[in-house]
């Protein structure tokens, strides 16, 4: 993206973070919004998605045919009245008792069910919903693919990883577990192919209390276990065009950022179809994907799409009610600056991120599509992803993370060994 048009988005988004949300013109199920028509988008899109939009990128909108605020997992439908005002957070940006004015001993479920959008810590509680809503589908194993697209070009190159979490608060399950570094959750990321890359893994130690994460780095080249500093959550990922901490469009430590509620709108949200996914059981217990997701058609993919190659040709944009976020790290060396999150009011997901660089300029965006999953008898729901993208507008490159797929079926509740998650186990599972 030229200098002048970089300008241009980085003043729209500074005029759109302190304004109200424009004025726009309606959009109805059966409309399709590309650079004939873009302008009624004006008001329900980030202004980058709206500049795909103008060069040619195509959303179809459509309706769900279900009610994303039924789909919660269990922990979270069983806690949401008794959790009503049991926690806040305190100046630290950390979660709070209420009763005890200390950090809670366990929490189960989400922690703020009634968000207040007058409340000064409403920004930060709402990320805190967000983070334990994926705690209470317990220990999962997600594997996925990396791909590294140029806009004329197409794809250029593709990795396969598999996500592994391990939590120790908000999943009920996890309060018999003993926890006396006071552990949020465990994770492990894995890169398994191309072989020049493959072994090169990050292992995350999150505490429940305001100490920062620990992080560190299995490097095949050398053989060796590094630690890491919290900043390099921030560094591109493999020479990808998304950071580690852009998973989910945040994975970070919430206490690690100031957080503001600048609004709540209505927004156009995309989802991967506009029914559930089927859920099946496995052998192990475990709850799974199946091969008969939808798969996702992207730009590179589908014959005379003039859009980015990158770009999801197939799923539904959906009119939802979001809450815009703005959001800066605590952290000097952190290579993002300002950042500003669109929220789905209902599901706590975060769909876009716009990533400011340091000096302020606009740099580039992270988003997700949506996707809701049930078991056959409808006792088992919840949203997760469905896709992610990482495009960076200053070079015209993005990268696909390509998440639950017919070649990648997620798994919830998993079966899994605590030991992998020690020092001793993650240096067993890089070798």
């Amino acid at each position: 993206m030229n200098t002048k048009v970089s300008a241009i988005l980085a003043l729209s988004l500074c005029a759109l973070s302190y304004l109200a949300p424009l004025a726009h013109a309606d959009v109805a199920k059966g409309d399709v919004l590309d650079k004939s028509n873009w302008q009624r988008a004006e008001g329900l899109l980030p202004e980058p998605v709206l500049e795909w939009v103008k060069n040619g990128d195509v959303l179809n909108v459509g309706e769900l045919s279900f009610r994303p605020e039924e789909f919660w997992p269990t922990a979270a439908k069983d806690n949401m009245e008794t959790n009503v005002g049991k926690y806040d957070v305190d100046q630290d940006g950390v979660l709070l008792d209420v009763a005890t004015g200390k950090l809670p001993d366990f929490v189960e479920g989400i922690p703020f069910p009634r968000v207040d959008i007058a409340d000064p810590k409403a920004a930060d509680k709402i990320m805190y919903n967000k983070i334990y809503y994926t705690y209470g589908q317990g220990n999962v194993r997600f594997p996925f693919y990396g791909i590294w697209l140029d806009r004329e070009k197409g794809v250029e190159r593709e990795m396969r990883c598999e996500w592994l979490q391990y939590p120790l608060d908000g999943y009920p399950e996890a309060r018999k577990e003993k926890n006396p570094e006071g552990i949020e959750r465990y994770s492990i990321i894995r890169v398994i192919e191309p072989f020049d890359i493959a072994g090169t893994n990050i292992l995350l130690w999150r505490y429940r209390d305001k100490r920062p994460d620990s992080s560190f780095g299995y490097i095949p080249a050398i053989r060796r276990v590094r630690r890491m500093s919290p900043a390099n959550r921030s560094d591109a990922f493999v020479g990808t065009d998304a950071c580690v901490d852009d998973a989910w469009c945040f994975d970070g430590k919430v206490a690690a950022f100031t957080w503001k509620l600048l609004r709540k709108q209505e927004a156009l949200l995309p989802w991967l179809d506009a029914n559930p996914q089927p859920l099946e059981k496995n052998d192990a217990g475990e709850w799974q994907t199946t091969k008969t997701i939808k798969p996702v058609v992207f730009g590179h993919q589908k014959e005379g799409y003039t859009g980015a190659a990158w770009f999801p040709t197939n799923i539904v944009w959906v009119k939802r009610p979001a809450y815009v976020l703005e959001m800066n790290p605590k952290d000097p060396y952190y290579n993002y600056g300002k950042q500003y999150m669109w929220v789905d009011a209902q599901t706590y997901f975060n769909t876009f991120k716009i990533i400011h660089d340091r000096a302020g300029q606009y740099w580039k965006t992270f988003w997700i599509s949506q996707g809701a999953f049930e078991s056959p008898d409808k006792k088992m729901r919840w949203v997760t992803l469905a896709t992610q993208m990482a495009v960076d507008d200053r070079t015209d490159h993005g990268t696909i993370i390509e998440d639950c797929s017919p070649r990648n079926q997620w798994v919830w509740y998993a079966v899994q060994d605590r030991n992998d998650y020690s020092m001793g186990g993650f240096q067993k599972l890089c070798k």
